[in-house]
Order: structure tokens, then C-alpha cells, then sequence
């Protein structure tokens, strides 16, 4: 996975039917630094609704195309070489205050 794309989890609230849903609370988005780290987390928040009453998704996204990063989080770009043989990459990396 690309070092800079980040996941954002999705979660709806269903009928006991399903048949109609509607997103859980919309704000704020809930982003993680990893697609790994948005799956633990969503197993966990729909371990708590074992009836299937709230569904979700985890979804990557590149966080610096969308400007939103996980709290704690900042963008950082490494560039490798000189002039025309310059490689960067943008890394997502923990930020303490």
C-alpha cells in the first residue's frame, strides 16, 4: 500500500430488515492511518451491534488528496537525489506536540 493513503471507515444504521439504512453519525469522519488499523477498528465497533443493525466499510483514500488527516497526523515528503534523478514520496507519520 502506498505510504500516504489512509483509510476512512463508513458506518450506516439499519432497520432490523435492512432494507432501509442511513449513515451513523456523519461527523466527524472517522480516518485511520491504515487500512489494517480502520479494519480492527470497525471489527470492533460492529462486535458491539452482533444483530446487523449497523454495517460498515472501511475505504482507503489518499489523505492528501482529500487535505484530512487523522488527528495526531501530519504529511511529510522525502525527496531522494538531485535535479532530474530527484525521487520524492509522501509519507503519513505521527506528529507530538
Amino acid at each position: 500500500m502506498d505510504p500516504a493513503t489512509a483509510a476512512m471507515m463508513v458506518l450506516l444504521s439499519c432497520s432490523p430488515s435492512q432494507a432501509v439504512c442511513k449513515p451513523l453519525d456523519p461527523s466527524p469522519a472517522r480516518m485511520f492511518v491504515s487500512l489494517d488499523e480502520c479494519q480492527v477498528a470497525l471489527a470492533n465497533r460492529l462486535a458491539g451491534a452482533p444483530n446487523g443493525e449497523i454495517v460498515g466499510r472501511c475505504s482507503p483514500v489518499d489523505p492528501s488528496a482529500t487535505g484530512s488527516l487523522p488527528a495526531g497526523y501530519r504529511s511529510v515528503v522525502v525527496t531522494r537525489g538531485m535535479g532530474a534523478n530527484a525521487v520524492s514520496s509522501r509519507y503519513i507519520v505521527l506528529h507530538k506536540d
